[in-house]
């Protein structure tokens, strides 16, 4: 049985006491490594035991539930929100909650959100396994597919038919010569590590680019390259030197 361990943050002490005897009760995989009732301790707390779950209130004095959650980006654990109100449901989902629970707790409810954090804890450690053998096989063979880590596992996917890969905070955003795009649950920095340099460079904070897409490149500052399908990609200036020099060898190897 996976232990996985956790952390309350609720501004109400007695919902804090509730929901500990709760998830004493019907949630064994569980271990409790502290609580907190106010959100400023909690961030600290969460700062210094590295919980890989935790229960979060939303309306709270000085902090609220996101807001604390943007103060701990980039977001490592699942969330769970407990809270009296429903309507921050889709808000909760937009920061990928694991559960939304309402107050007062239904047992149920909170069983299923549990169990549902803890398949997704398992399925990160899966993943983040594979990817790292991956990450050492691809240092001494270049790999035809790369594995994208979605919400429902690992997705293999051609390296050719990238065209560009664009960061959104913890997440990558990949674009494909199809036009389909493909959000994965890891940093752009991440990929970098993984995608062939004889073909892809970063641009950009923001940005990798296929080489093999680039229809034209616009002069600037550090410029702007323009894809096949049309996307107008920013060089940043700083690396502009860098991405002239691996376009040029792109093209002498093309010759």
């Amino acid at each position: 049985m996976t232990t996985v361990n956790c952390i309350i943050l609720d501004d109400e002490p007695k919902n804090v006491q509730l929901l500990s005897n709760m998830l004493a009760q019907h949630c064994p995989q569980l271990k409790l490594l502290a609580t907190e009732t106010n959100a400023k301790k909690g961030i600290a707390l969460i700062q210094e035991l590295q919980p890989q779950l935790l229960f979060l209130d939303i309306e709270m004095p000085h902090l609220n539930g996101f807001d604390t959650l943007r103060q701990l980006e980039p977001v490592n654990f699942e969330v769970i929100f407990v809270t009296a109100y429903g309507k921050y449901a889709v808000e909760a989902f937009e920061h990928h909650a694991a559960g939304y629970v309402t107050k007062p707790v239904n047992t149920e409810k909170l069983i299923a959100a549990v169990n549902n954090a803890i398949q997704r804890i398992e399925q990160k450690n899966i993943n983040k396994n594979l990817f790292s053998l991956l990450e050492q096989n691809t240092r001494q063979a270049t790999p035809d597919k790369i594995p994208l880590s979605t919400s429902n596992g690992l997705l293999f996917v051609k390296i050719s038919d990238i065209m560009y890969c664009e960061s959104s905070g913890n997440y990558t955003h990949f674009h494909l010569s199809d036009e389909k795009k493909i959000v994965v649950s890891r940093q752009l920095g991440e990929y970098e590590k993984l995608l062939p340099e004889n073909n892809f460079t970063r641009v950009h904070d923001k940005y990798i680019i296929n080489l093999n897409y680039i229809k034209e490149y616009i002069k600037g500052s550090g410029g702007e390259v323009l894809l096949e399908n049309g996307k107008e990609i920013p060089v940043a200036s700083r690396r502009k030197e860098d991405f002239l020099a691996r376009f040029e060898k792109w093209i002498r190897r093309r010759g």
